[in-house]
Order: structure tokens, then C-alpha cells, then sequence
């Protein structure tokens, strides 16, 4: 299995604060921590099984809230449960990627 654009750019970026940006307006700064394997959640026998890359993302600050819709990745940060926060393209995919000065790293559209 090969990273993708997303995972690759964290994995490259691993020692810095990045700002991840999503279509619903949530914004966080933060650091990728670990990058690893996981599925989702299905018998590897069922059609529907998909592995995938994810990267552990260390949450330094929420920027912004999202302005509509529900957000995973905002649900689980406002409990105080973690500041890390699972990053891939299968679920909840930030839609930009940027080094802390504003210079843009990744953006979806790029993986296509």
C-alpha cells in the first residue's frame, strides 16, 4: 500500500506546526505525531473492508470552529478526552493543508 498526497505531506512535515483546514470552516494548528495503518472497522473477508494510511495529529489550538455541520474531528477535540486527532483521506479530510506562515502544503482536489 503506497501513501497518498495527504499522508505523504504530514509524513514530510512531521516536525512542524501545520494548520489543517476543513470545508465547514473548522481550522486547528498542530503537529503530525504518528503515522500508522488502519481499516474501517469491517472483517477483512467483507467487500466493503478498506485499509487505508492515517496520521496521528497532535492538536495545538482550534483556529475556528466549524460554522455548520457536525464535525468529528471538533466533536472529539472539544471533550478534552485527547488533543490527537486521526487524519486520512476516509474520513473527515481536511480540505488544505498549510505550513504555519500560510504557505499551502495540500489541498483535496490535489490527490485526484
Amino acid at each position: 500500500m503506497e501513501y497518498n498526497s495527504l499522508i505523504k505531506t504530514l509524513d514530510e512535515n512531521g516536525g512542524k506546526e501545520l494548520i489543517l483546514v476543513w470545508k465547514n470552516g473548522l481550522k486547528i494548528v498542530g503537529k503530525p505525531d504518528t503515522l500508522y495503518e488502519s481499516d474501517n472497522g469491517l472483517e477483512d473477508d467483507d467487500v466493503n473492508y478498506t485499509e487505508y494510511y492515517a496520521v496521528a495529529f497532535r492538536v495545538i489550538e482550534v483556529l475556528t470552529q466549524p460554522t455548520h455541520n457536525e464535525s468529528s474531528i471538533y466533536d472529539w477535540i472539544s471533550t478534552g478526552k485527547s488533543s490527537l486527532v486521526e487524519i486520512s483521506l476516509y474520513k473527515d479530510t481536511p480540505n488544505a493543508v498549510y505550513l504555519a506562515d500560510g504557505q499551502k502544503l495540500w489541498e483535496l482536489d490535489s490527490d485526484n
